[in-house]
């Protein structure tokens, strides 16, 4: 026979144990002359919560299922059964045996017995019951002391006073079962306040989560658990309410906290509402002529714009193409926007104003334009496929099952057609294959808003790569125009170039 054994809590040593419980469980089986079979546990695990995951109780009832075991042996049968679906799955797993024992200090089942089921899932309705009224008494009190401002704490929280949780409380008790945590430093708890602050005012104000994380783990900012920042982490607790003061419970303000806010509640719904209209997926922000094109010559990543410190002279913020480690980059690389786009412009005018080049440009669009006409005919087909089945959905002349089957293979050949356009023009299939006066390609220049400047950008590229080399460190804090570079495409090359 198994034995189990399972705690919800065991706060202060004041609970038995598991292993007490599989005491007394040892003591049953010897009562009742049989052999103990394992011993299983569940610990700090609830029975009555649905999503609780028992992975103990899960090896119990494989056994079962087996029939590598004669009967479970529990302390009480709360211990294995709060909800009397659980018991039915028993039940079920039964079926056509010829006796199956189910015993605790209380008593003992045997579940052939049509009566002993009766018992048992009596027993068992009793324990849901006990449970379902604690919870509700529980609620209550929580709704109360929330109408009162007092919120519900689970430890301390970061930019808030509490027992420091970068131990965790098991390995802080002592053997009187005290927890022996301290409480964190006044300094930090201000300085998490202050990030919230700035950090609140920042994403108003443009500054992405990815930055504010960067900046927070150069800091030396770390999670109240003693963790790094990753961006949703930092989107999660800047949309604390209670950052501004604010209990909520399902969506509803249902009280404010004593004392003074972190953030103003006016930023705070502002906040809310900035992110409320973003959508899934990458969010739009201001765009960046080299985004996405120029690259890392250190680990081979795109750069990305963000915001950064400080102003220029004219008042305006200044701005960095990054290769953040948030991106899976190497972090050793940023520039300043305008100074790189300054040295893209004189590139891209003497490109376009090059004869040379303009003539290759033309002879390579001669020679894929076969195959480009080609790719061209697929992608139109694929999206014609896709209308089309997107109206019989919408007619509901579909079930959402089969358009998911239809549609996942025009995706994934869209994406393949899309990406062999990509490589072979470089982007732009529309750029000119004609040199201009270095007039007219700075005039087109000056005149073109960032989608249009990229795509000349892209056209004067063709397959060449763009590069902003790492800055020296070294001298006056001025920008090299040498590190912004083009290299050559070069057929079948894998190694990443090396840093001047």
């Amino acid at each position: 026979m198994d034995s189990y054994a399972r705690l919800s809590r065991n706060q202060r040593g004041k609970l038995e144990k598991c292993e007490t419980q599989h005491a007394d469980n040892r003591e049953v089986i010897t009562r009742l002359g049989g052999v103990l079979g394992e011993e299983i546990s569940d610990p700090k695990l609830s029975a009555w919560n649905p999503k609780v995951h028992r992975p103990g109780w899960e090896r119990i009832m494989k056994r079962v299922a087996a029939r590598a075991c004669d009967g479970v042996v529990l302390w009480n049968t709360d211990r294995g059964w709060r909800q009397s679906p659980d018991l039915e799955d028993m039940f079920k797993l039964i079926e056509g045996f010829d006796s199956f024992t189910v015993a605790s200090s209380h008593g003992r089942y045997d579940l052939s017995d049509y009566n002993d089921r009766y018992q048992l899932r009596q027993e068992v309705a009793h324990n849901q019951r006990n449970s379902d009224e604690a919870s509700q008494r529980i609620s209550r009190r929580f709704d109360t002391l929330r109408r009162k401002g007092i919120p519900h704490n689970q430890g301390r929280t970061f930019g808030f006073p509490g027992l420091d949780r970068t131990i965790s409380r098991e390995e802080a008790l002592d053997e009187d079962g005290n927890d022996t945590r301290e409480q964190v430093p006044a300094e930090l708890v201000e300085r998490e306040r202050a990030a919230l602050r700035a950090a609140t005012a920042a994403v108003l104000a443009g500054v992405s989560q990815i930055q504010l994380c960067d900046e927070w783990n150069a800091a030396g900012l770390l999670t109240v658990t003693g963790g790094t920042w990753v961006p949703a982490k930092v989107k999660a607790v800047l949309l604390r309410p209670r950052n501004a003061g604010l209990i909520e419970h399902d969506g509803e303000i249902v009280g404010h906290m004593s004392g003074d806010p972190i953030v103003d509640p006016g930023e705070f719904e502002r906040l809310r509402a900035l992110y409320a209209g973003r959508t899934r997926g990458r969010r739009p922000g201001l765009s960046y002529v080299g985004s996405g094109i120029a690259t890392c010559p250190g680990c081979g990543k795109k750069l990305s714009g963000r915001p950064h410190v400080g102003e220029h002279p004219d008042g305006t913020r200044r701005r960095q193409y990054a290769c953040t480690k948030a991106r899976g980059g190497c972090g050793k690389v940023a520039a300043d926007v305008r100074s790189v786009d300054r040295e893209i412009r004189g590139m891209v005018i003497a490109r376009m104003s090059d004869k040379t080049h303009a003539a290759a440009i033309k002879a390579v669009r001669a020679r894929i334009s076969d195959r480009l006409a080609q790719v061209d005919r697929e992608i139109a087909e694929c999206e014609a496929r896709q209308e089309a089945i997107a109206a019989k959905w919408g007619a509901r002349k579909m079930t959402d099952k089969a358009f998911d089957r239809a549609n996942e293979p025009l995706i994934a050949d869209l994406a393949r057609l899309e990406a062999e356009r990509e490589e072979l023009t470089g982007g732009n299939p529309e750029g000119p294959t004609e040199a201009m006066s270095r007039e007219e390609a700075a005039e087109k220049w000056d005149a073109a808003d960032v989608g249009e400047r990229r795509a000349m950008l892209a056209d004067a590229l063709g397959r060449d790569t763009l590069y902003v080399d790492p800055s020296a460190r070294t001298g006056f804090r001025t920008f090299n125009p040498k590190r912004v570079r083009v290299e050559p495409f070069q057929s079948g090359a894998t190694a990443r170039p090396s840093v001047p």
